[in-house]
């Protein structure tokens, strides 16, 4: 079953940087895994998580996932970046099952069902277009940021249900509409409301991998005003 798919300057950068575990093989080595359905995301994983160069790394295609992958890393990140794509049974069982850090990032977090609900506290409301990316303003750790980097062009939008204790880490802003989730925490499990490796991901994500970064990825902050 294949299961890895690179391209033009991914591949190179991939072959030069990432060290593929066969997942079948179990390993004490530390690890991070990447499930994703485009390859064009690959390379911004790739520069962000150089800040931990004693940690593997695995890439799984989505499409070819196959049951417990999501163990086999102290952290794995669901990167859905094609909108409304089919999402294989066993990564969402895997996902709401995991007593590993997972992050599921960007689209398809509706492929939860009832579970997104159960698991993550939160009711998916629908996704509305950006259009105009200097609008966007995080929210978190008592501070705003405009945001840095465009990350997808639709912005799902989610909405608590208080039916069980979550942390909303960080919350957005988008073109003067009311708050809105942007990353979220239910015990180990974490969702992410874009495929972004900005100033927000960098800023957790250390907390993601349980580890301390040894090579620090400097990144500008910029005070907003009012959204």
């Amino acid at each position: 079953m294949k299961r890895l798919i690179f391209s033009g300057t991914v591949l190179l950068l991939s072959v030069a940087t990432f060290a593929v575990i066969q997942t079948s093989q179990k390993t004490q080595e530390k690890c991070i895994t990447v499930v994703y359905d485009s390859s064009r995301n690959l390379e911004g994983a790739l520069k962000v998580f150089d800040q931990f160069p004693d940690f593997q790394r695995v890439l799984v295609e989505m499409s070819g996932y196959s049951s417990g992958q999501l163990e086999r890393c102290q952290v794995s990140f669901i990167v859905n970046s094609e909108f409304d794509n089919l999402v294989p049974k066993p990564l969402v069982e895997d996902f709401l099952n995991s007593k590993r850090n997972v992050v599921w990032m960007g689209y398809n977090i509706w492929s939860l069902g009832d579970q997104l609900n159960r698991k993550l506290g939160l009711r998916y409301m629908g996704s509305y277009s950006k259009v105009s990316f200097d609008r966007c303003i995080f929210f978190y750790r008592g501070r705003s940021t405009r945001c840095s980097e465009p990350g997808l062009s639709m912005h799902p939008e989610t909405i608590p249900t208080n039916e069980m204790n979550i942390e909303i880490m960080a919350e957005t802003r988008i073109r003067g509409r009311e708050l809105t989730p942007y990353l979220v925490r239910s015990n180990n499990l974490y969702y992410l409301a874009d495929v972004n490796f900005g100033n927000v991901f960098q800023d957790f994500l250390s907390e993601f991998v349980g580890a301390r970064p040894r090579n620090k990825i400097l990144h500008a902050q910029t005070v907003a005003g009012p959204g």
